[in-house]
């Protein structure tokens, strides 16, 4: 069904998506304990995160292959959380049109047009972070392989991993 090799465009897609969907889900359910002392923990998100995740990320995976060389990581984060604040209000802004953007930032003292708010600023930071060092470096080295190579028997029949 897959190739062998590194996993597709559609792939990484599949799994930016899924891990944004649930960190939004996480961290509005810690948000709702946090600040309203609510222990069912009732995490919330819209299926248009999906979409909004995954293109997010795959957008900053390209970002790090061509500056990880050559820009800083402090550096490199600023620039992905500029990213993100420019995504979250564009993709805010189209589904407003629609009445169809599930959050609305209005209620914070730095919001802008109730499309981001810079409150978020420390939580993005730490997020992208967390993505670059751990989500993205660790799915770029996943592939897909044949049972063959994943697992063969040395001579003194050990077990041993020929991706590792």
């Amino acid at each position: 069904m897959f190739d062998n090799g590194a996993l597709s465009i559609w792939v990484r897609l599949y799994i930016y998506a899924i891990h944004g969907y649930f960190t939004e889900i996480m961290f509005t359910a810690g948000w709702e304990f946090v600040v309203n002392m609510n222990p069912k923990f009732p995490g919330v998100t819209s299926v248009w995160s999906l979409f909004i995740y995954g293109i997010s990320n795959l957008v900053i995976e390209r970002m790090y292959i061509k500056l990880k060389d050559t820009i800083s990581l402090p550096i490199r984060l600023i620039i992905y959380t500029l990213w993100i604040y420019m995504w979250e209000f564009s993709t805010g802004l189209v589904l407003r049109q629609f009445n169809a953007c599930p959050w609305d930032y209005t209620p914070f003292e730095w919001d802008f047009f109730g499309l981001v708010t810079l409150e978020y600023a420390p939580a993005w930071l730490l997020g992208v972070f967390l993505s670059e060092q751990v989500l993205i470096k660790q799915t770029l080295r996943l592939c897909f392989s044949d049972d063959e190579a994943v697992g063969q028997k040395t001579h003194n029949g050990q077990l041993k991993n020929k991706l590792l």
